[in-house]
């Protein structure tokens, strides 16, 4: 039972996973379009919107202060080395952050041929000049840290057996905290010589540009350059230039240094230099144990280049070659590990010695094995990589395996946060996830770049295999992303039982020391023998200066667990290992520190390790991963990765401040290889399963295949993803997969046109296998209507707008049938697809002249309307608003006489509204007309998006030429090209109704505009007398039998809403409230149940959804009220909210 629950709980927690990820889609969603092509500045899947970064507060302010103990020479000693130990490490980050990646890639262009225009080297430099000018701020100040460091450790090393405390107390000096603190800053100057020797773009933009100066110099006022600020920058210049020169490890070390006299006595110290060459060799040989195993930590190998850059101090310092041992251990380290990468770029050791040693010692440097062939060295260590790549490949996916499901399996209730077994197992799934991530990362990175540069190729399984460690890698990110918040919330209690553990190897020494002090000081009071029971002074000294050590390392241990208490705590652990009189254990105390390290620090950790921004110098890796992913069905989830791998390329790129076209290059790499070798073979692929498997069953006949088990491959893993997300847009593979299919399909005649059954199986069996949402067909309206010619219909709109009628809701002109024998069963429309599939197989050439024929025909319609208004009967109507002013009902002998304008009007009067009536619905079919076209026109547009976003490009045909190198002539007919395009553009062709308003309306006021003042009284009129028409047309269908046939009003009200509108009558027939003044006197006689269905059916408003509820409504038949007159009554409201909603809808449409 209760493993049946935690499987329950299992699955559950999976669920509200995938809905978390599944939310965090839809918010980024609401920030921009998902489309494929929208441009959207998302940021890579591994990351949040905010992402949760913990850092352990910095509490320390001034040493001094903190530091609390009562023995001032330990207070002196700690403070003196442990600030100059800060400081080093403070300047270390920053050049690791501000500088490695940035010096690297300074100059960069994205093809290695391109040919820089005059002027750009010194543009880049310029651009760049506060990065040099924090290059110089770090190394100078680094460079005075260092050289006060070194005359401490000189103070140190040689008085350490006089009356100084605590060095008096000093058994032997141990200071390694001190020394691998001091080769930290040392490499720092080393790797910056590196990089400068590995990009000449450095030195020689920084030539250029000091020659720039010197010919501004000569004519300043042209240039408009205060003098004072020209002489400022040169002096800068002029100083990186020298720095430059001589290189920053090269200055610290010369004879003719500015720090040579300080560096003097340190040469002169053989304890010092002793204790390098010690250091050298304890911190090379541990970590060489290390290397290439489990228990190798992150910062194993950058503590490699620690100790070689203090090796190669001690060189330059005693002038001496090393000994044997260290000779051999040097060599060991050459074949172990001949480079290191910083910042994703290889770093080989050999050559830092080759341009670091000293210059009398080269001839011990070509006795090194790696100076006879160095490639071959580097061959050695690709095959001993291969060996290692083969010994530990099933070990780490196990590993992964099992550290995924643990790390994100193991949930627990808030209660038992602070609980210790669950606390030190979260502390070790950390400490798994770190490991496996770094030791990825190093084999990953060494042997794409090891086969790179000794053109060594790859084999297919080694290729998949590197393809499965970048995956595993963002894996990797995802999960400690994933549970970042949970292991927040735990983090103070994690290092609190790292800190508890530390304290229970000091502890107890303390309390040791206490007692012996405390003895002592009882004997003292005694007076007899005090020397020779315990030693005399000296002993006294140690006990004290180690108490007063370990009290120090336990305030350290106290605090939060900042950088600087870990620091101070490691030199204070250094100095109590030197006095010797305590038997901890140091190296454990040492090793859980590292550990404490490690997980205070384990966010950056992960992000180095994650960071696939070296693929950026291997993106041709990006096609082959991405190739052999498509090859099987079950990696489909992959392509994320590998995108978001290829991804960070773009954000080293952004850091450093390249150009946009080397940006927008890597982009287009991106995207080209996703859409080459993944959506282009998907989309074909897929075409040719539908084709293959309706060509079958069409050819077999009773042969039965089952579509959605058999075909090409099982392609729907790739068609089900998750749109797919880059930094600068999101790709929807299954959108992408149903455009190509439509435009494949419908955009072109593939098939024969008359075959309309074989597109209805393929659209029906690509949603059942692939669940793929594709178009209906666009060809069936166009073979049911072969003569449909849009064209032709523009140009005899007096004959097409009288033979059909518009509906407004459907969106059609439908053929009125005046004979009434085709009862709507033959009767032909006019449809927005018939529009689309007629652009489709013509163009838009037919289209052209739309708009001056329809503002033609407008203004023909209205010179006749104007005309019949000039009728002094119509006149006489609008002066008498008979049109709501004369509404009265008579119940006569049982019949309703309903006078909307019928009291006063004759037949003459009633023909000339109809006359009305006529020109206003020709109106009004003809701009639904205007509105099918347009509708059909974005059909056709949407329905060949497809080609349209293949071939888009922000460049134009001038730009595309030059880029290609063509020539002048072809570069002008380009631009020629761009005018005639900017020009012409396909959105004007067809224009909106505010155009043919705004024009109309503007000519209407220049001409006979006040002849129309009376238009909406008039409209009135003729309202009334459509509504007793349409109530006999009603009755006469009722008896007929069609009780579900309804008069259409829709083209009189859109003409009736265009006049009013290009009138401005538009308020006034508003304000004249004649729909509700009729309704009332309707109300007065009608009975209480009608009266509330009415109410009901036009209580959700106006428009269209007052229009839907009437439509809903239920027909009054003459079955259901006995009462004649009643009937007929009802009848009457009925027509009139019809008309009343429509002409809403009609007005809406006109604003």
């Amino acid at each position: 039972m209760a493993s049946l629950l935690l499987e329950q709980q299992e699955k559950l927690r999976r669920v509200v996973d995938d809905w978390r990820l599944q939310s965090r889609d839809l918010l980024s969603d609401l920030h921009g379009s998902s489309g494929s092509f929208s441009s959207y500045n998302a940021t890579s899947s591994s990351s949040d919107p905010i992402h949760l970064h913990v850092e352990l507060t910095d509490d320390l302010e001034d040493l001094s202060s903190v530091i609390e103990s009562d023995n001032a020479g330990v207070s002196k000693f700690l403070i003196a080395l442990s600030h100059d130990c800060l400081e080093i490490s403070r300047l270390s980050q920053l050049a690791n952050k501000n500088l490695y990646q940035q010096l690297f890639l300074f100059g960069h262009r994205w093809g290695p041929q391109e040919v820089l225009l005059e002027g750009e080297p010194q543009k880049a430099f310029g651009e760049s000049l506060s990065l040099f000018v924090q290059l110089y701020g770090i190394v100078d100040e680094l460079t005075h840290v260092l050289v006060n460091l070194l005359q401490q450790l000189h103070a140190v090393y040689s008085n350490y057996d006089r009356s100084t405390r605590p060095m008096s107390s000093f058994k032997t000096i141990n200071l390694r905290t001190v020394l691998e603190s001091l080769g930290e800053g040392l490499s720092v100057l080393i790797l910056l010589d590196e990089i400068v020797r590995q990009n000449g773009n450095i030195r020689s933009h920084i030539s250029l540009f000091a020659r720039m100066l010197s010919q501004v110099k000569i004519d300043v006022e042209t240039f408009g350059i205060a003098l004072d600020d020209l002489d400022f920058l040169d002096q800068v210049v002029e100083n990186l230039q020298r720095l430059f020169t001589h290189g920053f490890f090269q200055r610290l070390v010369q004879a003719d240094s500015p720090f040579s006299t300080r560096l003097t006595l340190v040469k002169s110290n053989r304890k010092l230099l002793d204790a390098f060459s010690s250091c050298f060799y304890d911190g090379c040989s541990e970590t060489l144990l290390r290397l290439d195993s489990w228990k190798e930590l992150p910062t194993d190998r950058l503590k490699i280049i620690y100790v070689l850059a203090l090796f190669l101090f001690s060189l330059h310092a005693s002038g001496e070659a090393p000994n044997k041992k260290l000779f051999k251990l040097l060599e060991d380290l050459l074949e172990k590990l001949p480079l290191i990468f910083v910042g994703g770029r290889k770093v080989l050791l050999f050559e830092i010695l080759q341009t670091k040693y000293p210059p009398g010692l080269s001839a011990w440097v070509s006795t090194l094995e790696p100076s006879k062939d160095f490639n071959l060295i580097q061959k050695n260590f690709l095959i001993r990589l291969n060996e290692l790549y083969l010994r530990d490949l099933e070990v780490i996916r196990d590993a992964l395996s099992c550290w995924a499901v643990s790390f994100q399996s193991s949930i627990h209730p808030l209660t038992e946060v602070q609980n210790e077994e669950w606390l030190r197992l979260l502390l070790k799934q950390i400490m798994q996830g770190v490991i496996l991530a770094d030791r990825l990362h190093v084999l990953v990175v060494s042997m794409l770049d090891l086969h790179a540069s000794l053109e060594v190729p790859l084999k297919r399984e080694r290729v998949k295999s590197l393809c499965h460690m970048i995956v595993s890698l963002k894996v990797i990110g995802n999960i400690f992303q994933m549970r970042g918040s949970s292991i927040v919330q735990s983090f103070p209690h994690i290092m609190n039982i790292i800190q508890s553990d530390i304290e229970g190897l000091i502890l107890p020494f303390k309390v040791k020391l206490q007692s012996e002090l405390a003895k002592g000081t009882q004997a003292s009071k005694l007076g007899l023998f005090n020397s020779l029971s315990r030693g005399g002074k000296d002993m006294d000294t140690k006990l004290m200066d180690s108490l007063s050590l370990v009290l120090v390392s336990l305030q350290m241990l106290g605090g939060g667990g900042s950088t600087k208490r870990q620091l101070i705590f490691s030199v204070a652990q250094d100095a109590l290992q030197s006095i010797g009189h305590l038997d901890i254990d140091f190296l454990r105390t040492r090793r859980l520190m590292l550990k404490f390290r490690i997980i205070s620090n384990f966010q950056s950790i992960v992000s180095e390790s994650v960071d696939c921004s070296f693929l950026y110098w291997r993106r041709e890796m990006a096609q082959t991963w991405l190739s052999m992913i498509y090859g099987d069905n079950s990696k489909a989830t992959w392509i994320q990765f590998i995108l978001d791998a290829f991804s960070d390329g773009l954000r080293l790129l952004k850091l450093c401040n390249v150009d946009k076209l080397t940006l927008k290059s890597y982009e287009q790499d991106i995207e080209n290889a996703l859409r080459n070798e993944i959506i282009t073979p998907l989309c074909r692929d897929i075409e040719a399963d539908l084709r293959l498997h309706v060509h079958s069953t069409h050819l077999k006949g009773s042969v039965f295949i089952n579509p959605t088990k058999t075909g090409v491959r099982n392609l729907s893993w790739f068609v089900r993803m998750k749109p797919l997300r880059l930094p600068f847009k999101f790709i929807d593979v299954k959108l992408l997969v149903e455009v190509y299919l439509n435009f494949a399909f419908y955009g072109h005649s593939v098939m024969p046109n008359y075959d309309h059954k074989i597109y209805s199986e393929m659209r029906h069996l690509g949603e059942l296998k692939y669940g793929l949402e594709l178009d209906a067909l666009h060809h069936l309206e166009r073979s049911l209507c072969p003569e449909f010619d849009i064209g032709r219909i523009f140009k005899k709109l007096v004959m097409y707008s009288e033979r059909y009628s518009y509906i407004i809701l459907k969106q059609v002109l439908i053929e009125n049938d005046f004979d009434g024998e085709e009862h709507g069963k033959h009767l032909r429309i006019i449809s927005a697809d018939h529009v689309a599939s007629y652009i489709t197989d013509h163009g838009l050439k037919p289209l052209s002249l739309v708009s001056d024929l329809v503002l033609d025909f407008l203004n023909r319609m209205l010179m006749n309307l104007n005309e019949l208004l000039q009728h002094d009967t119509l006149v006489d109507l609008s002066m008498s608003n008979i049109g709501y002013g004369t509404l009265n009902f008579s119940l006569q002998q049982g019949d309703l006489r309903y006078a909307l304008g019928k009291l006063s009007i004759g037949d003459i009067e009633s023909l000339q509204l109809e006359q009305v009536q006529s020109i206003v619905t020709r109106i009004g079919n003809v701009l639904g007309l205007l509105r099918i076209t347009a509708a059909g026109f974005s059909y056709y547009l949407r329905n060949n998006s497809w080609s349209q976003a293949r071939y888009s490009s922000d460049m134009n045909f001038s730009e595309c030429c030059k880029n290609l190198g063509f020539s002048d002539d072809a570069i002008v007919l380009g631009k020629v090209l761009d005018e005639a395009l900017k020009n012409h553009r396909q959105d004007d062709i067809i224009k909106p109704l505010s155009f043919f308003i705004s024009v109309t309306s503007q000519k209407l006021q220049n001409g006979s505009a006040g002849k129309f003042k009376d238009f909406f009284k008039v409209a009135t009129a003729v309202i009334a007398n459509m509504v007793e028409s349409g109530v006999h047309k009603e009755k006469l269908l009722l008896r007929e039998g069609a009780s579900n046939s309804a008069f259409n009003f829709d083209g009189f009200a859109m003409g009736v809403a265009f006049v009013l509108k290009v009138l401005g009558q538009d308020g006034s027939f508003v304000e004249l409230s004649w729909f509700d003044s009729a309704k009332k006197k309707l109300d007065a006689v009608l009975p209480e149940d009608v009266k509330r269905t009415s109410e009901k059916n036009m209580a959700s408003g106006s428009g269209s959804s007052s229009f839907v509820l009437w439509r809903q409504s239920p027909s009054t038949s003459p079955e259901v009220n006995t009462n004649k007159g009643l009937n007929i009554r009802a009848r009457y409201l009925n027509v009139l909210e019809h008309f009343e909603c429509t002409l809403k809808i009609a007005r809406t449409i006109m604003t």
